[in-house]
């Protein structure tokens, strides 16, 4: 295990528990995507997938405080003023930002959770960020993808089993650095 990665499982519970308390401070509020009022999403995820994952609409978009955790490196991304985050199955909105769009690109982030489990998708987020910055970060980078080609109408077919396959590859390239040194 190199420093890095030391450094990043160190960091690791208290990022999950700030993760746990934001999910449970907004669990009153947090709705199904499934009543949401955008229907093209039905034509892309599954229903039991729509009605489980949940959207938070909030003034600003909650980050975990990476500097204060440990992870320094990671600042910039704290600092941001996001339209959207996701954690685990429940996605952050930013007021006045709300659109079949956005609430695309964060569903692709559900499944990518789905498919990782809390620890790998924050590993694999991490290492991304770390080797690429934000928006060619691997798992964002997917996601980007993807949402432009539903702007575009040409989402691909099987597009959870689209995003288990990348995401699978993500996390190997991931792990390898993870690993290495």
């Amino acid at each position: 295990m190199n420093a890095i990665s030391a450094k990043l499982q160190a960091a690791l519970p208290g990022i999950k528990k700030w993760i746990d308390q934001t999910l449970q401070d907004h669990i009153n509020v947090a709705t199904p995507v499934s009543e949401s009022p955008f229907t093209r999403l039905k034509d892309h995820y599954p229903d039991v997938l729509l009605a489980r994952a949940r959207v938070v609409v909030v003034p600003r978009v909650p980050f975990p405080p990476v500097t204060q955790l440990g992870l320094p490196e990671f600042r910039a991304m704290e600092m941001m003023s996001l339209a959207g985050v996701t954690y685990k199955d429940t996605f952050f909105v930013c007021n006045g930002q709300q659109r079949d769009s956005l609430y695309f690109h964060e569903l692709v982030h559900v499944v990518q959770w789905d498919r990782l489990g809390v620890d790998n998708f924050l590993l694999a987020y991490a290492v991304g960020l770390m080797q690429h910055g934000y928006e060619q970060s691997p798992l964002e980078q997917m996601a980007f993808e993807l949402q432009a080609r539903f702007d575009q109408q040409r989402v691909p077919e099987n597009l959870v089993e689209f995003i288990n396959v990348r995401t699978d590859g993500v996390w190997e390239t991931a792990r390898r650095f993870l690993e290495s040194g």
